[in-house]
């Protein structure tokens, strides 16, 4: 399947990804309207680091949902930028997504 935007990915692929890192997508698909739009700022510092956009964003989204919120942001260490906290684990969740067609 191609996917359109971004949004299209998120709605077929994000409870894929949640399910695999044991988390219930039910109480999380709502983020993708109210977070989705946020990502965007990001794309050319993803795609700088070798991650697709769609797979960057699902990933951003996840670092709203504990305990990586706990990681990302306002932290007991301090400030970390959402982007960057992307990027030096995307190894880390990249296993979990299907691929972009």
């Amino acid at each position: 399947m191609k996917f359109k935007t971004h949004y299209e990915y998120l709605i077929k692929n994000f409870p894929i990804f949640l399910i695999a890192l044991g988390i219930n997508p039910a109480q999380y698909m709502g983020m993708i309207v109210s977070h989705g739009d946020k990502v965007d700022s990001f794309k050319r510092k993803f795609e700088e680091s070798g991650i697709h956009f769609y797979h960057g964003v699902v990933i951003y989204l996840l670092s709203y949902i504990k305990p990586y919120s706990d990681e990302c942001r306002q932290t007991k260490n301090g400030w970390v930028d959402p982007g960057d906290w992307i990027i030096q684990n995307k190894d880390r969740f990249l296993q979990y997504l299907p691929p972009v067609d």
